[in-house]
């Protein structure tokens, strides 16, 4: 069978001119299939960074009392005025702080030195201790115009509580202050959302939604202890630690100030440095070197008299009721006991048995005093373990290995543990109870305190990382 041959042949309609007008249409089809989703994807990316870079700056100021009134950070540093106040000690991180005890006496940081809070998000934060709970006491102050709405901050105590205020344009909160008490007291207002808020001690104690005119001050000097606009009155009291940043804090961030005590990676180039919110910074280092760590770097005990201790942890009252959290990442290399938490006053709470096994433990006060263990599992030299204890009057104090609750005593209504500022030390205690004096060895990482018993689901999220 011969091949058959077919021959297309181009119909009368299709002339020169046409195939060229077909093909250059074709071709601007095609150009714009690829070129406008290009840019329309580089247009996206220059709304982008043009967005970014035009970011409001955010200021902070930092003022640890520390018998002067300088900002940590150099910009904001105030001056002394009157005769009745002093620099006493010691804080509640230790240190020293302001103490003001009569009229027209302060604090002040200069207009010359203007800390712009117009029309933007806020957050102040502090640590107070009242000698009387007197009306209209001011904390923290500044004001541009005394009868103008709007137009002056003043952070005070009102009828016993916390209150803020920008001038007819106010927020009270709801808990009643006691004197010869450390709070700690924190003002938020959030351009944002249009809200004041009042946190006392971490926890939200008043919020105000709708605030129609934000703080509208333009200039003016900032004040601690006094205002212009209450200038018969005064502070009666201390104020340590202060801070003022020109963004609106989360809850969150507010409660890990107010009741994180310290936190330690053991992060090079740096491990002796507490990274939450307090510096509280090691002050005592004996046979230590840098090791891998569960996150990162850590720290190694190398003999039984390796230690590290940290002061100032702040007193409990004696006995205690007061909540708490210790938590920490281990790597033994030998399971003849030792200390990952002890009080120097003679508690230890956190450690290894003798056998190596995981143990917490509580000196209780009331309903008996005898010391109260929890057991959990026994460690593995050379693997990360995670160690966690909390205690509070509502929960009880439980043991947690690796995330998993080992076992909660209850009926606890008081405990020893420390009666004021006390150093907190880690690798070798005096031995108590059933948690031995001899100096655990090994690698230790992630250290957490808190003021807090952390929930369940918390430790679990620490032992996750």
């Amino acid at each position: 069978m011969s091949a058959k041959h077919f021959k297309l042949t181009r119909p009368e309609w299709m002339t020169k001119n046409v195939l060229i007008g077909g093909g250059f249409i074709a071709g601007l089809v095609v150009i714009a299939v690829i070129v406008i989703p290009i840019a329309v994807i580089f247009s996206k990316k220059s709304s982008t960074v043009t967005n970014t870079t035009t970011a409001t700056s955010v200021f902070l100021a930092y003022w640890n009392f520390e018998n002067n009134g300088n900002d940590l950070y150099g910009n904001y540093s105030g001056t002394t005025s009157g005769s009745s106040w002093q620099f006493g000690t010691s804080g509640f991180y230790g240190g020293t702080y302001f103490y003001v005890y009569g009229t027209n006496s302060y604090i002040q940081v200069p207009a010359s030195s203007y800390f712009n809070l117009n029309s933007q998000s806020f957050t102040f934060e502090a640590w107070i201790y009242l000698h009387t709970v007197a009306n209209d006491a001011p904390i923290f102050s500044q004001c541009t115009c005394t009868t103008c709405t709007s137009q002056c901050l003043f952070l005070i105590i009102r009828n016993s509580k916390l209150y803020m205020g920008f001038n007819f344009n106010d927020l009270s909160a709801v808990t009643t202050l006691s004197t010869s008490t450390w709070y700690h007291v924190a003002f938020v207002y959030n351009y944002q959302t249009s809200q004041q808020i009042i946190y006392l001690n971490g926890v939200q104690d008043a919020i105000r939604s709708n605030v129609t005119t934000p703080y509208l001050g333009t200039n003016g000097s900032m004040y601690f202890g006094y205002s212009p606009l209450l200038s018969s009155n005064y502070y009666y009291g201390w104020i340590d630690n202060a801070q003022l940043t020109s963004r609106a804090k989360s809850s969150a961030e507010i409660s890990d100030d107010a009741l994180l005590v310290f936190y330690y990676s053991f992060d090079q180039p740096n491990p002796y440095y507490d990274k939450g919110p307090n510096g509280l910074n090691a002050t005592t280092t004996n046979n230590l070197v840098p090791a891998s760590g569960h996150v990162g770097q850590a720290i190694r005990l190398t003999s039984s008299s390796s230690y590290m201790q940290i002061y100032c942890f702040p007193g409990v009252n004696w006995p205690s009721s007061r909540s708490l959290t210790f938590a920490i990442w281990v790597y033994p290399s030998s399971i003849n006991g030792g200390n990952f938490l002890y009080s120097t006053q003679g508690y230890p709470m956190l450690g290894l048995t003798y056998s190596g096994q995981t143990a917490a433990q509580i000196l209780q006060s009331s309903p008996a005093n005898v010391w109260l263990t929890i057991f959990g599992s026994f460690v593995v030299v050379n693997t990360w373990t995670h160690v966690a204890c909390t205690f509070s009057t509502t929960n009880g104090f439980t043991l947690y290995v690796n995330g998993v609750s080992h076992g909660t005593l209850t009926g606890i209504s008081t405990y020893y543990f420390n009666y004021n500022l006390q150093t907190i030390q880690i690798g070798t205690g005096n031995g108590n109870g059933f948690i031995p004096s001899y100096g655990f060895q090994g690698s230790v990482d992630e250290l957490y305190a808190y003021r807090r018993a952390l929930s369940a689901s918390e430790i679990l999220a620490l032992a996750s990382v």
